[in-house]
């Protein structure tokens, strides 16, 4: 069976005519078998009418000329603008010439503030050496036209004086208050003064300064004493404003009828005490003993008691000793009080460390030994940062025993403990 090629005629379309050798080479000299027969006709292209491009007229285009300078823009146009941007007036010259002098003049000039030096006027410079030998420290040039002298009184209070280019033939000085808590008087005053001295100013070769300054300490004196004398009636009245509150707080106290003591050294174990109003009754008021202080290594003790025979007495007395002030402020306020209740017929006793471990048992126990009835004892130690080891609990019983041996409420004093003994024999 013959094959055909994929492009091969069909059959029915119309032979080669001869003499046509156009696909020659590709049947005899190709082994495609048909590959390279003719192509399929294309189809016939749609007819399409020619569009026409739109032509627009060209724009005329500004040939960019050498760039210009906003100086040349200003100058009028021609050909003197060219000599005009190249040419150096004389004025220009004298200029730069005046700029190279000064810079040749100022190279040494110091750049620090702290070292610049201010020239002045031969004129000011005699009457500034004259104030500087009159005020001493109080005067001081702050510039080539500006110079302050300080006041005695009030303190950090001061005169500022600018001198202007006509000073002191042409122009009178300028003078400025200088004073942050100036009242309202003592700038009235200096203002007048300022005003007078300005009206009243002529024209003098040694200068005004001297005369200026005095003028205006003297006007400040009135105005002065009369702040002062305010300030002392505020004062007064401030006094008297806080002694009225401090009464009221007493009152107040006491028509509380109740007594806190708060420690000053709560970090040693003290404990804050509240007092009700049997502390205040004036029918359990006793007479309380104090004893001589002594120290022993910058720690002072002192010992205090007073006769008790019920607990509103008790109460009475540690109030009234706490709310001294130095027993305040102690660092310790060891106490132990023993008395014997009729009412109930029994013995009542009890003791106070205040941060002092063992010291209240061992003044309880000092009561007991030394027979001591109805007493109540405290002894304060005011602690001087050197420690004293068991030598505290000894200076704390002596202090006890010497104020309670001087009142005469131990047995001893009382000839009880000689008839215990007699009677043991």
């Amino acid at each position: 069976m013959e094959r055909r090629g994929r492009w091969q005629k069909r059959a029915g379309e119309s032979e080669e005519k001869p003499g046509d050798d156009r696909h020659a080479f590709s049947r005899e000299g190709s082994d495609s078998e048909g590959f390279w027969d003719e192509l399929p006709p294309a189809p016939a292209a749609a007819t399409v009418a020619p569009v026409m491009p739109v032509v627009r007229p060209l724009e005329p285009v500004m040939a960019r000329g050498p760039k210009v300078t906003q100086k040349q823009r200003k100058l009028p146009a021609g050909p003197e603008r060219h000599e005009q941007t190249t040419e150096v007036k004389p004025v220009d010259r004298l200029k730069a010439a005046d700029l190279e002098r000064w810079d040749a003049e100022h190279q040494s000039v110091p750049r620090c503030p702290d070292e610049v030096t201010f020239q002045l006027d031969p004129g000011l410079e005699e009457e500034k050496n004259v104030l500087e030998a009159i005020y001493g420290p109080e005067f001081e040039a702050l510039g080539p036209s500006e110079w302050r002298v300080g006041f005695p009184s009030p303190p950090g209070s001061a005169v500022r004086l600018l001198l202007p280019a006509g000073y002191p033939t042409l122009e009178p000085p300028v003078p400025i208050f200088d004073y942050e808590g100036a009242s309202e008087g003592l700038r009235h005053a200096m203002a007048e003064a300022i005003c007078e001295l300005t009206d009243a100013w002529e024209p003098a070769e040694g200068g005004c300064v001297y005369q200026w300054v005095e003028r205006l300490r003297e006007s400040l004196e009135p105005a002065l004493a009369v702040d002062t004398a305010q300030q002392e009636e505020l004062d007064a009245g401030y006094a008297a404003a806080l002694q009225v509150a401090e009464g009221d707080a007493v009152a107040a106290a006491e028509r509380s009828k109740n007594f806190t003591f708060l420690p000053a050294n709560p970090q040693y174990g003290q404990r804050r005490r509240t007092f009700d109003e049997s502390s205040f009754q004036a029918a359990n008021a006793v007479e309380i003993k104090r004893g001589e202080p002594f120290t022993d290594r910058k720690s002072t003790f002192q010992a205090f008691a007073a006769k008790v025979s019920h607990q509103g007495q008790v109460n009475w007395v540690l109030r009234s000793l706490l709310e001294d002030r130095k027993i305040a402020v102690a660092t310790h306020n060891i106490f132990a009080y023993r008395f014997r209740d009729e009412v109930r017929g029994i013995q009542v006793a009890d003791n106070e460390d205040d941060g002092e471990d063992g010291a209240g048992s061992k003044l309880a126990e000092l009561l007991q030994l030394s027979d001591s009835e109805d007493v109540l004892v405290m002894v304060s130690r005011w602690y001087g940062g050197i420690h004293l080891g068991s030598d505290r609990f000894k200076h704390i019983c002596r202090a006890a025993a010497a104020l309670l041996d001087e009142a005469g409420w131990t047995g001893r004093s009382q000839g009880r403990g000689a008839a215990r003994s007699t009677k043991k024999k």
